[in-house]
């Protein structure tokens, strides 16, 4: 290939690349939601598990400063996890009708676990280890309380 014509090949590519990379990209439909969230709800369980495990086991509770955080800036997006047209009646999800038709209270349950996750990555943060396991138990209770109302079912494993 001679070099003007492998140098209009390298250009018209790199040219279509930053062309398709300006195209929009379309929000997922809400049914695809169910998923996101439950996978995401997954891998905050676990975080949370892993962090009791650590605290169980000795660790200092600056060493879960990052789950804390992770948790903590997890907890601040989960209602945007059940816009309109994911639930109650999608295929797959556990969330009950509370979730959409008593948004104020769904709303104040998720600001109660974004609070107390807050709370758990400031300890953690200072290092103080038995308020960190103390706030673990409020985490515990704030999920708890929410799926009490806005779930069927418990978090955890599939069946």
């Amino acid at each position: 290939m001679s070099p003007k014509i492998l140098a209009l090949t390298l250009s018209f590519t790199a040219v279509a690349g930053l062309a398709a990379a300006q195209l929009p990209i379309s929000p997922p439909p809400p049914e695809s939601f169910v998923q996101m969230r439950q996978a995401s709800l997954d891998m905050s369980l676990w975080t949370r598990i892993q962090m009791e495990a650590a605290m169980k086991a000795g660790a200092a509770a600056k060493t879960q400063a990052y789950p804390a955080r992770a948790l903590a800036k997890w907890a601040h997006v989960l209602p945007a996890m059940f816009p309109t047209g994911s639930g109650p009646d999608a295929p797959g999800t556990q969330a009950l009708p509370p979730v959409w038709t008593d948004r104020a209270g769904f709303l104040k349950a998720a600001a109660t676990y974004a609070t107390a996750a807050d709370r758990l990555s400031e300890l953690a943060q200072a290092d103080d280890t038995e308020g960190f396991k103390a706030q673990l138990v409020v985490v515990h209770q704030a999920c708890d309380a929410c799926h009490a109302v806005n779930k069927a079912g418990m978090q955890g494993p599939p069946k």
